[in-house]
């Protein structure tokens, strides 16, 4: 029987070429797997048992891990099952045995400015400002995907937004002296992210990839982009700002669309009971 990194990437290989999964989607398999290899320490399919698997996702779990991303983690192991059964591998796991958890209520994910700066640990220079900029300024990932050396003038960026809006949002000086610093350095002229002179921006999946990579690391498996625009919005919650004047920061057409985006009160209920009532 092969071992189990390659019974991995023979499934791999049939997602990406036989399958044709997505660039993203691939990675977060990869990644699901490579850790579900790390955690079980299981030599090949052949020895996994309920026993085994049930200790991962209990391990799991104690590492803080979501009930939304264990059943992920859960599917996706389970195809792979699936898959190496289909070729012949004798697995002892009993897939009707293992139980979906109950995830509860889905809730919005935010970032605070503490968590940015242990993600940043984890990222290379590209990328950590890509971070910084959209938790800075609340761009959506299409936005800062398609920015243009021409867009930015001293710590403005201007560009079209959502809708065709044309928009202009603010970083810190201390972002803009390191991002003028990267321009000069790779020599670029026209794509903020592209690849010297003439270089074209990369796509909204290969930028999602990249800025997932050092969240994973810092160990925050449920990252999605659009959570660092809340992340901006509750940042200027905590930070004094109303409503109305995150909403024009924030690029929103209505005031109820920027209250969904403020988390700024979550585990300050009984402070706040106590200092109102």
């Amino acid at each position: 029987m092969k071992k189990i990194k390659e019974q991995v990437e023979d499934y791999l290989n049939y997602c990406e070429k036989v399958r044709r999964m997505s660039p993203a989607t691939m990675w977060t398999k990869r990644n699901i797997l490579k850790r579900f290899v790390a955690g079980t320490g299981i030599r090949n399919l052949g020895e996994l048992t309920n026993d085994i698997f049930n200790e991962w996702v209990k391990n799991e779990l104690g590492r803080g891990v979501s009930a939304r991303s264990i059943n992920t983690y859960n599917a996706t192991v389970l195809a792979m099952v699936r898959y190496c059964r289909g070729l012949g591998v004798a697995v002892p796991l009993k897939v009707t045995l293992v139980q979906k958890l109950k995830e509860g209520e889905v809730r919005r994910r935010f970032y605070t400015a503490a968590e940015i700066e242990r993600v940043l640990e984890y990222a290379d220079t590209e990328t950590g400002l890509m971070i910084k900029i959209m938790f800075e300024t609340g761009m959506r990932i299409a936005e800062i995907t398609r920015m243009r050396v021409m867009d930015i003038d001293g710590r403005r960026i201007r560009f079209v937004g959502k809708g065709k809006k044309p928009r202009e949002v603010y970083m810190r000086e201390s972002t803009r002296r390191e991002l003028f610093e990267y321009i000069m350095r790779r020599g670029l002229a026209r794509c903020v992210w592209g690849d010297g002179l003439n270089g074209e921006s990369p796509t909204v999946e290969t930028v999602r990839k990249r800025l997932r990579r050092p969240f994973y690391a810092a160990g925050f498996d449920d990252f999605y982009p659009h959570a660092l625009r809340h992340s901006f919005a509750t940042d200027l919650q905590v930070r004094g700002a109303s409503v109305a004047e995150i909403k024009e920061m924030i690029g929103h057409e209505n005031i109820a669309t920027t209250e969904r985006y403020l988390h700024g009160f979550e585990g300050r209920l009984e402070e706040l009971f106590d200092k109102y009532r």
